[in-house]
């Protein structure tokens, strides 16, 4: 009998809460738009620390900061 593999490229499911009022509180939404933020500005940070050690090129603040 042949082996076939299987590949799953896509998951579909459904969740259910127990407490339907819970997903609308006040405490709730700003506790996550909070984090959504947080994260957001972590992420901006890391790519403009990205973009700064990648820069190539005369940059004379840089270069007035050095001692050699």
């Amino acid at each position: 009998m042949p082996v076939t593999d299987v590949i799953i490229e896509e998951v579909v499911a459904t969740v259910r809460t127990t407490d339907s009022a819970a997903l609308l509180d006040p405490k709730l939404v700003r506790r996550l738009v909070s984090a959504v933020l947080a994260g957001t500005d972590e992420r901006k940070a890391r790519e403009q620390r990205r973009r700064q050690d990648a820069r190539i090129g005369d940059d004379g603040e840089r270069d007035q900061q050095r001692d050699w």
